[in-house]
């Protein structure tokens, strides 16, 4: 039976019958109760862009619609739609939608995927590692937290998907997001002391996703779990071992199997004793219903029956002494600790779950763990204490390692040249950024990006240096966002920039009303000397036109030829109509 023809009471029988619901059961949990909700479809929910100046705007138009903001996310920062995931009513609401997020005013994304960022409690932190990154919601939750001066580095293994995370970045402007592409198992460093913090969100068998992925139902063996369990223990130890002291680590999943929950946890604090477990303050997101972590769970067979262990491990495919709970392993192995084993799952307590049925949301899994200073007196991340065994008079001195290989899509340090020429066209005095240069554009970073990742020495494993002013070893392929494109010798904006410099924007803009707003939209000539001041009028480029429209100022690339003509794509047209109150683009061809 095909899963995209089940009626709802054939996916109730389904579900009913799976190997998940046996599995939901072993922890406890009131299946039936858990069904009702694992079943049923998510509703639309979303984040709004604090950094957009009409803001207001973008919540009136959701509130008409009926969205209402979700109770536990601070300042009214998430909402939730009164229709389920992507079936906005056909119409206004749905091209509404559509615009609202392609405009980069709201970001479509499942409410406990939100959760990490949130816990995780940026504050002070500057440098980022969001380890496993595609499709970016939560790289543009962490980079919107980051802004002005910080930074997040997004790393996704699979090119594909690394497209993913380059639209999200454009669709937002965000301009402090690196995007490299490494396997997260084996990501470079950066120069020392390392990552303030890390966001590892790991892939796993998505065993709490029935509510979008019905093929879930289907698909989901207790095996699935025990074959991820080593990919996702080695990119959390690969993130603890970048993390700097006192610098916390988020570790999570969409899973709510164990084994690939506490069970990594629980290994994790075994090798790498650096790292503890901190409480979830559940004050922070006040209103949210999180249970605690599991200290004990069963181990299953591949038909979700309890093994009962003596003496051994069961021959299971895939399962090993680290996927059972602290107090079978204290029984299983001899060479382990029953006290620190004891130790280890009263920690795992400290994490917190999300089921679908406590806040009407996908499930969850998330565990927050630091780097105890007093483990690391060194001051610096675990990956840059070298093994050599160094006297005062040993007379080693590192060496200074080149980068040979270049290429022309390689991301450079803009010439002060171009600087200084972008910088005089568009009136930017208070240049706090760092400019950088791939092909025929000019994108701009925080000046972290220089004075953190890009300029410093970093050093290998062997304790030599890297030579400074690389983004090696990392690989990094995309460099904050492009806000200038060079035609034909003029420095031109790109539209979907425009967020990301118009507070340092000069008095270069030139104001028109409504009506030429409304003019420009629907395409008519309108000679350039009518507008443009006297110093303008025989000059032929890109400018930037401004006008009040429902409360905040729009401000929109135009084109200066004979005439001016809009240079904005039909989202961006179809937001200034809906600002306008007139029909959106696709009503009038209709008409």
């Amino acid at each position: 039976m095909a899963y995209q023809r089940w009626t709802q009471e054939e996916l109730r029988e389904i579900s009913e019958n799976s190997l998940l619901a046996k599995m939901v059961e072993s922890l406890g949990i009131d299946v039936d109760n858990w069904l009702d909700y694992a079943v049923d479809t998510l509703p639309e929910t979303l984040r709004l862009t604090g950094s957009r100046t009409d803001i207001e705007w973008t919540k009136a138009e959701l509130r008409t619609m009926g969205g209402v903001p979700i109770p536990w996310m601070p300042e009214e920062s998430a909402w939730q739609m009164p229709f389920a995931r992507g079936k906005a009513p056909e119409g206004y609401a749905k091209r509404m939608m559509s615009i609202l997020h392609d405009s980069g005013r709201i970001t479509r994304q499942e409410a406990a995927s939100m959760l990490p960022v949130e816990l995780l409690g940026i504050t002070d932190e500057t440098v980022v590692l969001d380890m496993c990154a595609a499709p970016g919601s939560k790289t543009t939750q962490v980079a919107e937290k980051l802004a002005p001066n910080g930074i997040v580095i997004a790393n996704e293994p699979v090119a594909s998907r690394v497209n993913m995370l380059i639209s999200n970045r454009a669709r937002l402007a965000l301009s402090n997001v690196l995007i490299n592409q490494q396997d997260g198992r084996h990501i470079g460093r950066i120069p020392p002391p390392g990552y303030d913090a890390i966001l590892a969100d790991v892939p796993c068998s998505g065993s709490a996703t029935t509510r979008k992925n019905v093929q879930v139902w289907q698909k989901w063996r207790p095996l699935d779990g025990r074959s991820l369990f080593k990919l996702q223990l080695t990119i959390a130890q690969r993130g603890a071992r970048g993390l700097r002291p006192g610098g916390k680590m988020i570790y999570s999943t969409c899973s709510i199997d164990p084994i690939e929950n506490e069970a990594v946890v629980a290994e994790l604090l075994r090798t790498c004793p650096w790292m503890e477990l901190i409480p979830i303050d559940s004050a922070t997101l006040p209103g949210l219903v999180m249970h605690e972590g599991l200290a004990a769970w069963d181990i299953l067979d591949d038909e979700c029956q309890k093994v009962t262990i003596a003496g051994e491990l069961p021959r299971l495919a895939g399962l090993n002494k680290a996927q059972v709970c602290p107090a079978t392993r204290a029984g299983i192995d001899e060479d382990c600790d029953e006290e620190s084993e004891q130790a280890i799952a009263e920690q795992l307590r400290l994490t917190r779950r999300l089921y679908h049925m406590d806040n009407n949301t996908g499930g969850f899994y998330v565990a927050l763990l630091r780097h105890r200073p007093e483990a690391t007196p060194e001051g610096k991340a675990r990956v840059y204490i070298s093994k050599r065994k160094l006297t005062e008079n040993s007379g080693w001195e590192p060496k200074i390692m080149t980068i040979n290989h270049t290429s022309r899509h390689d991301t450079n340090p803009a010439v002060e040249e171009e600087i200084a020429s972008v910088s005089k066209q568009y009136g930017i005095t208070d240049n706090q950024w760092s400019w950088w240069k791939r092909g025929r554009r000019l994108n701009i970073t925080p000046r972290t990006v220089l004075e953190r990742i890009y300029h410093p020495m970093c050093p290998n494993k062997d304790g030599n240096l890297w030579q400074n002013n690389t983004f090696h070893p990392l690989k990094i392929i995309h460099v904050g966002m492009p806000c200038f494109v060079n035609n034909k010798g003029t420095w031109r904006t790109r539209q979907e920039a425009v967020p990301a410099i118009e507070n340092h924007l000069g008095d270069i803009l030139i104001e028109i009303d409504n009506e030429m707003v409304i003019q420009l939209l629907n395409n008519v000539p309108i000679l350039k000397q009518d507008v443009l001041p006297p110093k303008m009028v025989d000059y032929s480029g890109p400018v930037l036109m401004c006008s009040e429209i429902a409360g905040s100022k729009a401000i929109v690339s135009v084109w200066s030829g004979n005439w001016l003509s809009l240079m904005i794509n039909t989202t961006e047209k179809d937001i200034l109509r809906a600002k306008l109150g007139i029909p959106f683009e696709d009503e009038l061809e209709e008409e």
